[in-house]
């Protein structure tokens, strides 16, 4: 299976253009995590709920609100970590690893990181399944601020009517200079 899921990463990597579907940071809202700006009248219904719940994780993490973003992950979901070459498995695992990440981040940086964006996300959906490829920005503030990318993607299943995360699998953190 882990095989599998990085057959699809790459092929999603190799498939991610530009789209019509941007989410990009409301920068005169600082309440306000991502805003939605869709150019394209012929997204799919499914296409834009996929979009829309990453925007929620993505709103749970940039606020440390760690419940919201386990509601829209599968019990069984994974994450390969690239820094340490390993699978992370389980929902419970997943947030327990990402609470670690930014803890130690803030230690380390002493600032805070202040929006994050989703830029250029392309989604196919195939019957219950999705496959979402796009560049996550961070913004770290303080005296020097900084920018991040990662170059991800995300495989969804639907559920019961409701999308829900089954992997992710990023690159790892690059400053943008």
């Amino acid at each position: 299976m882990t095989q599998l899921i990085k057959s699809i990463t790459l092929l999603c990597l190799l498939l991610a253009t530009s789209t019509g579907v941007v989410l990009a940071g409301d920068k005169t809202d600082k309440t306000t995590v991502c805003a939605v700006s869709c150019v394209d009248p012929d997204a799919s219904a499914d296409s834009k709920s996929v979009v829309d719940v990453i925007k929620a994780i993505t709103k749970g993490l940039a606020e440390k609100d760690y419940a919201a973003m386990a509601t829209y992950m599968d019990p069984n979901c994974t994450t390969y970590d690239e820094n340490l070459h390993k699978l992370v498995v389980g929902r419970d695992n997943i947030i327990s690893d990402v609470k670690a990440k930014v803890a130690a981040e803030e230690a380390r940086l002493k600032v805070p990181t202040i929006g994050f964006t989703i830029d250029h996300p392309y989604v196919i959906v195939t019957g219950n399944q999705a496959v979402v490829t796009f560049v996550l920005i961070k913004e770290i503030g303080g005296a020097h601020p900084v920018k991040f990318e990662e170059h991800c993607s995300d495989v969804f299943i639907k559920r019961d009517g409701e999308w829900k995360k089954l992997h992710f699998c990023g690159e790892g953190w690059k400053e943008v200079k």
